[in-house]
Protein backbone atom coordinates (compact mmCIF):
# COMPACT_ATOMS: atom_id res chain seq x y z
CA UNK A 1 0.00 0.00 0.00
CA UNK A 2 1.39 3.46 -0.75
CA UNK A 3 2.02 5.50 2.45
CA UNK A 4 0.76 9.28 2.98
CA UNK A 5 2.53 11.76 4.76
CA UNK A 6 0.38 13.90 5.82
CA UNK A 7 0.92 17.26 7.40
CA UNK A 8 -1.25 19.64 9.32
CA UNK A 9 -0.77 23.65 7.94
CA UNK A 10 -1.80 24.55 11.64
CA UNK A 11 0.72 23.03 13.94
CA UNK A 12 2.93 21.34 11.17
CA UNK A 13 2.31 18.04 12.93
CA UNK A 14 3.44 15.28 10.50
CA UNK A 15 1.68 11.62 10.51
CA UNK A 16 2.06 8.61 8.16
CA UNK A 17 -1.09 6.61 7.13
CA UNK A 18 -2.10 4.12 3.97
CA UNK A 19 -5.77 5.41 3.81
CA UNK A 20 -6.31 8.98 5.26
CA UNK A 21 -10.32 8.04 4.96
CA UNK A 22 -12.56 10.58 4.83
CA UNK A 23 -9.88 13.48 5.11
CA UNK A 24 -9.44 13.13 1.22
CA UNK A 25 -13.39 14.61 0.64
CA UNK A 26 -13.02 17.31 3.67
CA UNK A 27 -9.43 18.37 3.81
CA UNK A 28 -9.36 18.56 7.84
CA UNK A 29 -6.82 16.83 9.89
CA UNK A 30 -9.52 15.46 12.56
CA UNK A 31 -10.55 13.41 9.80
CA UNK A 32 -7.58 11.32 8.93
CA UNK A 33 -8.72 8.07 9.19
CA UNK A 34 -12.04 8.20 9.69
CA UNK A 35 -14.82 6.66 7.47
CA UNK A 36 -18.49 6.53 6.48
CA UNK A 37 -19.77 2.97 6.73
CA UNK A 38 -22.78 1.95 4.96
CA UNK A 39 -25.66 1.26 6.55
CA UNK A 40 -27.10 -2.45 7.19
CA UNK A 41 -30.71 -1.68 6.80
CA UNK A 42 -31.87 -3.16 3.64
CA UNK A 43 -28.71 -5.45 3.24
CA UNK A 44 -30.66 -8.44 1.36
CA UNK A 45 -32.67 -5.81 -1.12
CA UNK A 46 -29.07 -4.35 -2.08
CA UNK A 47 -27.82 -7.65 -3.70
CA UNK A 48 -25.56 -8.76 -5.68
CA UNK A 49 -22.37 -7.56 -3.28
CA UNK A 50 -19.11 -5.97 -3.98
CA UNK A 51 -17.73 -3.85 -7.04
CA UNK A 52 -17.95 -7.58 -9.15
CA UNK A 53 -21.14 -8.58 -7.82
CA UNK A 54 -19.11 -11.62 -6.97
CA UNK A 55 -21.43 -12.25 -3.68
CA UNK A 56 -24.58 -13.04 -4.85
CA UNK A 57 -26.19 -13.16 -1.34
CA UNK A 58 -25.84 -12.29 2.31
CA UNK A 59 -24.43 -16.07 2.96
CA UNK A 60 -21.67 -15.30 0.01
CA UNK A 61 -21.52 -12.15 2.16
CA UNK A 62 -20.69 -13.40 5.34
CA UNK A 63 -18.50 -16.44 3.96
CA UNK A 64 -16.31 -14.12 2.18
CA UNK A 65 -15.84 -11.85 5.30
CA UNK A 66 -15.55 -15.06 7.69
CA UNK A 67 -12.71 -16.29 5.07
CA UNK A 68 -10.94 -12.70 4.60
CA UNK A 69 -10.76 -11.88 7.89
CA UNK A 70 -10.28 -15.54 9.07
CA UNK A 71 -13.17 -15.42 11.92
CA UNK A 72 -13.36 -18.82 12.66
CA UNK A 73 -17.15 -18.58 12.31
CA UNK A 74 -18.75 -22.07 12.46
CA UNK A 75 -21.30 -23.26 9.54
CA UNK A 76 -24.32 -22.96 11.86
CA UNK A 77 -22.72 -19.12 13.35
CA UNK A 78 -22.50 -17.99 9.88
CA UNK A 79 -26.23 -19.02 8.98
CA UNK A 80 -27.10 -17.43 12.10
CA UNK A 81 -24.94 -14.18 11.05
CA UNK A 82 -26.88 -13.88 7.70
CA UNK A 83 -30.48 -14.42 8.54
CA UNK A 84 -29.78 -11.35 11.13
CA UNK A 85 -28.14 -9.58 8.78
CA UNK A 86 -31.86 -10.09 6.63
CA UNK A 87 -34.20 -8.93 9.15
CA UNK A 88 -32.27 -5.60 9.48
Amino acid sequence: LPLYTLQNKSSGELLQTSDPGLAMQTGRWADIGRFKVPVLRGLEARSPYFHDGSAQNVEDLVKFYNDRFATGLSLQEMSDLAEFLKTL
